[in-house]
């Protein structure tokens, strides 16, 4: 039951190839504004495929059904949490990036009592067991609906490429 899908980009050897002849302002400022538009996209497409915390319904002796709230939960936290980031490791190595993920909770991984894990109602640390399952919960994949935008980001990230090309080769720049 996992889910398969295949994305065909065109286009990107010929994008590589004019970027290489790009001056370092244009691809910290065009390229970037791109990339962060595309990831907006695929960001938009994942939130609202990502599950949301329902009421947790028990069913007493007596036949009357309790609803009760999770103790450490928030509604919504994972889908909060899902953001855009600039890569640091594409960074590092001279190149630009963003990926698309779900954003750990601040100071998650201090040795801190109380900082992160089960017990904090902010902490999106479980997205991993909703996205891939566990032994014992089916997967419930929210990532890949925003995977399937692909294509249109790939096209929203030469469109930009292209109008900062010509900006600059214009002088507006």
């Amino acid at each position: 039951m996992s889910q398969e899908f295949e994305v065909e980009l065109k286009g990107v050897d010929e994008l590589k190839r004019a970027l290489e002849q790009v001056p370092d302002k244009l691809k910290k400022k065009g390229l970037l504004k791109g990339l962060r538009l595309a990831g907006n996209l695929v960001r938009d497409a994942a939130r609202p495929a990502a599950p949301v915390l329902q009421p947790i319904k028990r069913k007493r002796k007596d036949g009357t059904i309790v609803e009760r709230q999770a103790k450490y939960r928030k509604k919504g936290t994972v889908r909060r949490a899902i953001v855009v980031r600039t890569s640091k490791y594409a960074r590092k190595a001279g190149d630009l990036g963003v990926f698309v993920g779900v954003r750990p909770l601040r100071g998650a991984r201090t040795k801190k009592l109380g900082a992160a894990g089960a017990k904090n109602p902010n902490d999106p640390f479980y997205w991993w067991f909703l996205e891939f399952g566990t032994k014992k919960m089916s997967k419930r994949p929210f990532l890949a609906d925003g995977a399937k935008k692909l294509d249109q980001a790939a096209d929203i990230v030469i469109r930009e490429a292209t109008s900062a090309i010509n900006q600059i080769n214009t002088g507006a720049a």
